[in-house]
């Protein structure tokens, strides 16, 4: 339903964080002028500009669901949520903040490139965004990104501006209209205590695509196709695959045997950076737009935030900050990205239940010869690397990431690389991701004079 069919409705919001706050904006610049209940797990005082609402939590949510007739529900509320259940049981039509806006803009007939994947979703929406902007376009990046989609509706609209969406596994998970130009990274186990299952956080990735209408078109990453004919989603007739024809090879980006442009002034490290840029050249086409644009890109963006980040070296040791690292496989491509420059991996966090033997196994055959690991899953990769029998890594136990920057100091020969990369949530120490990156660049302290 667009947003303008929630005008003169009853309408429930479930989260009032970033999504929810933009969703009781836009409703009221609609011309919602009735009270909008609030449902949330602590105290929320809106401003007066928002109108009238009604807060409910814990013991009062059957009732305020009982005087609603949509609800609305930010990104990350799991279906096991006790608001989720009760309106399932109620058989209240629900819907989110991510469906209201692709709904209106292809109402509209404006072109939406949505990037899922289990990891590079951020970047490679970043570098799409960048290259749009480079070649001129009027874009807008969204979503996932941390940017609340329905902040922007009225100036897209106005603009007829594309949409570059960045799209979580939550936001796929319940998806109704899919983007006019689909891409789907590489997927990896993710968020399974959300969804229940492996197989179920692939359908919700896949969804991406399932909601696609006749003529969208769809770039699958050559690293899903498995897991898309494992899930046996049921695609769209009419979907038009978008062909393969860019690639990267011999630190060439190709289209078909035609070499565009080398690698050597390109910021980003590591080669799934190098096949993303080659979703982002397939997708930049299909506007009219050459490899230039992204070339020059490439040359000045060094990345995102805790994604990879180079910190520079602090008392003649190079420090990289992949604090976004929540899962072993995106350690794996750390590793590999780096190659033998690392001589010290500092890993572990909040236990999810992750397979840790294929990081293991990297491992193996790395230039490694210093492994600090953290609780939970510290205990759980230290254990794998003994069993493995991997006499060149000396294993360290730590308490806390303080204790891991001071080893780490201690045991890494000047001039090699400690690579921050945990493959594993933060929670169990830290609130998010961000704050974990941000400790660890207070602890390692200002970077060498050069």
């Amino acid at each position: 339903m667009p947003i303008c069919d929630l005008v003169n409705r009853r309408v429930g919001i479930l989260g009032m964080g970033v999504e929810g706050s933009a969703l009781l904006t836009a409703l009221r610049r609609a011309g919602h002028d009735l009270p909008v209940h609030l449902f949330t797990e602590r105290d929320f005082v809106p401003v007066a500009a928002q109108g009238p609402v009604v807060c409910w939590q814990g013991e009062g949510w059957a009732q305020g669901l009982a005087a609603v007739d949509v609800l609305v529900r930010s990104p990350g509320f799991a279906p096991t949520h006790p608001v989720r259940l009760l309106a399932d049981d109620l058989g209240l039509p629900q819907t989110t903040p991510t469906n209201l806006y692709m709904e209106a803009v292809r109402q509209a007939g404006l072109p939406v490139v949505g990037i899922t994947g289990s990891k590079g979703k951020s970047t490679t929406s970043t570098l799409l965004y960048q290259t749009l902007r480079e070649a001129g376009l009027s874009v807008q990046l969204l979503g996932n990104i941390g940017v609340a989609a329905l902040d922007h509706l009225e100036w897209v609209l106005a603009q007829r501006a594309i949409t570059v969406f960045e799209l979580s596994s939550y936001q796929c998970a319940d998806l109704t209209v899919g983007p006019s130009i689909a891409v789907l990274l590489n997927l990896f186990p993710e968020h399974m205590d959300w969804h229940g299952s492996v197989e179920a956080y692939y359908r919700a990735k896949l969804r991406i695509a399932t909601t696609q209408r006749p003529g969208d078109l769809l770039r699958i990453d050559h690293r899903s196709v498995a897991w898309m004919e494992r899930c046996r989603p049921v695609l769209v007739e009419e979907q038009i695959h978008l062909p393969s024809a860019f690639h990267f090879a011999d630190g060439w980006f190709c289209r078909g045997a035609e070499r565009l442009f080398s690698d050597g002034r390109m910021r980003l490290p590591g080669q799934h950076n190098r096949e993303n840029s080659c979703a982002v050249l397939a997708v930049v086409e299909l506007f009219g737009i050459g490899h230039e644009p992204l070339q020059r890109v490439l040359e000045r963006f060094e990345g995102l935030p805790y994604r990879l980040a180079d910190l520079g070296y602090h008392g003649g040791i190079r420090w990289i900050n992949d604090a976004i690292s929540t899962a072993p496989e995106a350690t794996v491509v750390a590793l590999q990205a780096f190659g033998a420059e690392v001589a010290t991996l500092i890993a572990g966090g909040k236990d999810r239940g992750f397979d840790y033997t294929p990081l293991v196994e990297v491992l193996a055959g790395s230039a490694v010869c210093h492994l600090i690991v953290l609780p939970e899953t510290g205990a759980v990769i230290a254990a794998l690397v003994r069993q493995r029998g991997l006499p060149h890594i000396v294993v360290s136990e730590v308490a806390n990431l303080a204790a891991a920057v001071q080893r780490a100091v201690e045991v890494t020969p000047v001039g090699r690389i400690v690579l921050f990369s945990p493959g594993a949530p933060s929670y169990n120490q830290f609130a998010n991701f961000e704050e974990r990156g941000r400790a660890l660049a207070a602890l390692i302290g200002p970077a060498d004079l050069v």
